[in-house]
């Protein structure tokens, strides 16, 4: 799922699977894609299904809704509630600071809520639950918080001089807050990641991009061995856009380099980790609005790091053709007819839009790039109202704002077939979240929130 930033709506967003083999060996040369046999799709009249229940007093939050079995988390600015999904009903209820940070990853049975309290005015707290019983398992504080499918990494950080910060990391396993190394590693863990899920939490791999101070007042990056805190020799760079650990490689991005008019060039860069030799370099594209500003990023938005999956992600060519690239070797897997931006993936599907903003949206297959169906504008504006995708089960689900007049643009929800792009449903409602078999919408009834469950 990928949710892009929102101003002044009310939901606000956040992994994604291993990705499946491209066309052929990933060493085997670009193969540009030239199909046209998917032909656009048109939406017939959706379906009209009640919700499931709704509660009245939910509030928005800057996280999506999301289901763990039988149960519903639905969070609020200074508490998590869980809901039964059969009924709605209030199964448990945990407080949160309320402050400027509020969110929360899931973990299998368990779930991590991370607040930050207003004004900075004291490090993150945070604490994991059992979803089923709602009882706490542990909880700890610390400057930074980064949490993964088996550990919460947490920094506490001391200001040298400069712009120099001093972090001292460890590694704590997630299930009961236990320490994995006898001493803390110096430095702090990059939260870039490939794909986005509904509130999953990231999958620890055996290594992850690690900043360590470099004299006299800058960082560098490296890669941090998980299971024994050890810090590799590699050393790069530090360009302050995007780093990420992928297999024993350390890939750091730079999404500022200007290369002539028309051109929104990333150069990616990847270096073994124990050698620090450079493995490859290449540049390739961001996406652009529709105002003709570039992304200045492999996501689509800054901030989120990668669209994809495993190790591929989805980049632009120089002729606008969205391509997927290789983090592995470096080589371009294949390149698509269709011009746009990439919104979401899974191991399955992306998304493209037109524009990385707003535009016609374009569902391909991930392994050949091949389009499968291709739907008009539904007429979603951009900035400050961007869209909510998930790409899930044997569905997309888009949400956003539609312009209707001059100075009116209410929510919408949509609901496509993933197979063939038929419209199934439509909501004059904010998307609060999705997953296989259920969508949450959020309204404004009477002066009040309310979140309404379908599925």
């Amino acid at each position: 799922m990928r949710k892009l930033i929102a101003v002044g709506v009310v939901a606000v967003c956040l992994a994604l699977t291993a990705c499946g083999a491209g066309s052929g060996d990933p060493e085997s040369p670009v193969t540009t894609m030239q199909t046209t046999s998917a032909p656009v799709t048109t939406t017939a009249e959706p379906a009209k299904s009640p919700a499931a229940w709704s509660v009245s007093d939910y509030s928005s939050d800057s996280s999506m809704v999301a289901v763990v079995g039988d149960v519903v988390l639905t969070p609020r600015e200074t508490a998590m509630v869980a809901l039964n999904r059969k009924s709605g009903k209030e199964l448990w209820h945990g407080e949160r600071s309320g402050g400027d940070y509020n969110t929360y990853w899931i973990s299998g049975p368990l779930v991590v809520l991370v607040d930050k309290p207003q004004n900075n005015s004291g490090p993150y707290l945070f604490e994991v639950i059992d979803i089923a019983s709602g009882s706490t398992r542990w909880q700890a504080s610390a400057d930074e918080v980064s949490v993964f499918d088996k550990a919460v990494y947490t920094s506490d950080c001391q200001q040298a001089s400069g712009r120099k910060e001093k972090c001292a990391t460890m590694r704590r396993d997630l299930r009961d807050g236990k320490s994995t190394w006898t001493a803390p590693a110096t430095g702090k863990v990059s939260e870039a990641e490939i794909g986005l899920g509904s509130q999953q939490a990231t999958i620890e791999r055996p290594y992850v991009a690690f900043s360590v101070p470099s004299p006299p007042s800058d960082i560098q990056w490296a890669l941090l061995e998980t299971a024994t805190g050890t810090v590799l020799p590699v050393r790069a760079k530090n360009r302050a856009w995007y780093e990420i650990a992928v297999e024993n490689s350390l890939i750091v991005t730079d999404n500022s380099d200007v290369r002539g008019e028309g051109a929104c060039p990333v150069s990616v860069e990847a270096f073994d980790g124990h050698s620090g030799t450079t493995k490859y370099s290449t540049t390739v594209n961001s996406g652009r609005r529709k105002d003709g500003e570039c992304e200045h990023s492999l996501g689509p938005t800054p901030g989120d790091g990668f669209t994809g999956s495993g190790s591929r992600v989805a980049a632009v060519s120089d002729d606008g053709s969205v391509q997927l690239l290789d983090l592995v070797t470096g080589n371009v897997v294949w390149t698509s007819e269709i011009k746009g931006t990439a919104l979401d993936a899974d191991d399955r599907s992306l998304l493209i839009s037109e524009h990385a903003d707003q535009g016609s949206l374009t569902l391909v297959d991930m392994t050949t790039g091949q389009r499968k169906w291709t739907v008009a504008d539904p007429g979603f504006i951009g900035y400050p109202s961007e869209r909510t995708t998930f790409v899930v089960g044997d569905r997309v689900v888009v949400g956003g704002r539609v312009l209707v007049g001059e100075y009116s643009a209410p929510p919408v929800t949509l609901v496509y077939d993933r197979e063939t792009g038929r419209e199934l449903s439509r909501y004059d409602a904010d998307l609060a979240g999705a997953g296989a078999d259920w969508v949450a919408i959020g309204r404004s009834v009477a002066e009040k929130y309310v979140l309404e469950f379908h599925g």
